[in-house]
């Protein structure tokens, strides 16, 4: 009779060399005979599940598991049960092995996924954020957070962890993709083009890229085409900052100014509660009216619109760290403004905003200057000036 050791030995041997049949055949004689080898066992069940036949897989793993098996057998089992839609069970498995100390990374990350399978979006995220501490380079760990973090509509937790994935992993095609697809759906369509290029660079023929990448080049040419700035009043109507705001046209601030050449300067003015639009337009005629030359966004009453929620612009502002900033209406309504007015991403608009708030007398960007000014208050109110950011075209 053939000793067992050598049973298990040929059965391997052929599972090596593609012999699946015999490899499985030559394990199963060899645990009759030795019924508590954990290992032959673990082998038998990878040798069913390379063949998908995932019933026999999760019977033969969990015979690893009952017999000593610790982390290899369980993690194997797990996924089998995974496979075979019994989340529940497979995630009491990992959270026994992710029991032992120290905890093995890949447990941490294979509970956090089973989570997320099963919709419970914030544990998930909890365990994948053990997982990316305890394994440092795992960049689908990093991954798999991210899209807890999209589940759980935090986009700026989310795109810090999929950059933190790109960065693990730079040649991880779909953390890049799926970074992309993140940043274009709060309107950062020059850093998502950047990284769909990135993948391009590395796959010339990747046809997903490809696609997305024209996708991003037409809705960064439309943004851009969108500036306010050059554009007459019928633009401005359709707005986002006139939309949202519910800004309302009313009388010009002043008789028309004269300019060389014919025609008069003028400044209409646009109301809502907490804001005012002021637009110089120039002396062209045409079906909209001459041409936006500057447009001055006003706060007519900054505490409130610093203490009110954005809740009309739902602007998403991205923090250096990666964590999503609070903002409030006063800030929600001068990005808006700023990316409108200039057309350009929200990232540009931030940082336009940022070097104003820090103390820059005027910054350029586009062909345009942007600055903070003032308008006076009320007639008989001395110091009643009102603030804000005045956007005008370069002479």
């Amino acid at each position: 009779m053939t000793p067992p050791e050598a049973l298990r030995a040929r059965a391997l041997d052929l599972l090596s060399q593609g012999d699946m049949a015999g490899g499985i055949a030559g394990l199963e004689a060899h645990l009759a005979a030795a019924p508590d080898d954990a290992g032959a066992w673990l082998s038998l069940g990878a040798a069913h599940a390379a063949e998908g036949r995932w019933d026999e897989a999760a019977r033969a793993l969990a015979r690893a598991v009952e017999r000593g098996g610790e982390v290899e057998a369980r993690l194997a089992y797990a996924r089998a049960l995974a496979r075979l839609g019994r989340l529940e069970e497979a995630a009491a498995e990992l959270r026994q092995g992710a029991a032992l100390e120290p905890p093995d990374p890949r447990v941490l990350r294979e509970l956090g996924i089973v989570l997320y399978d099963q919709r419970l979006h914030d544990e998930a995220a909890r365990w994948l954020a053990r997982a990316c501490e305890a394994a440092p380079d795992d960049g689908r760990a990093a991954f798999a957070l991210g899209l807890a973090h999209e589940a759980r509509r935090d986009i700026a937790a989310a795109i810090a962890a999929y950059r933190e994935a790109v960065r693990r992993a730079p040649a991880f095609t779909d953390a890049r993709l799926t970074l992309a697809d993140a940043l274009a759906s709060i309107g950062e369509h020059e850093q998502a083009l950047s990284e769909t290029e990135a993948v391009l660079a590395r796959e010339r023929s990747h046809e997903r890229a490809a696609q997305n990448r024209e996708v991003l080049r037409r809705a960064l040419a439309e943004m851009r085409a969108r500036r306010l700035l050059g554009k007459t009043e019928r633009e401005l109507a359709r707005s986002a900052l006139v939309v949202e705001a519910q800004l309302r046209r009313r009388e010009p601030l002043a008789a028309p100014v004269p300019v060389e050449g014919g025609g008069a300067r003028r400044i209409v003015r646009y109301t809502a509660p907490l804001l005012e639009l002021h637009v110089t337009l120039d002396a062209g005629g045409g079906p909209g009216g001459g041409a936006i030359e500057a447009l001055h966004l006003v706060l007519t009453d900054p505490d409130r619109a610093a203490r009110s929620e954005d809740d009309v612009f739902k602007v998403t502002v991205i923090a250096e760290d990666g964590r999503q900033a609070p903002v409030n209406y006063a800030t929600g309504a001068s990005l808006t403004f700023l990316r409108e007015a200039l057309g350009c991403p929200m990232t540009q608009a931030s940082a336009l905003y940022a070097s104003l708030l820090q103390g820059a007398p005027s910054v350029g960007w586009g062909g345009a200057t942007v600055r903070l000014a003032s308008v006076p208050g009320a007639a008989g109110k001395p110091g009643g000036e009102r603030h804000g950011i005045l956007v005008s075209r370069r002479g």
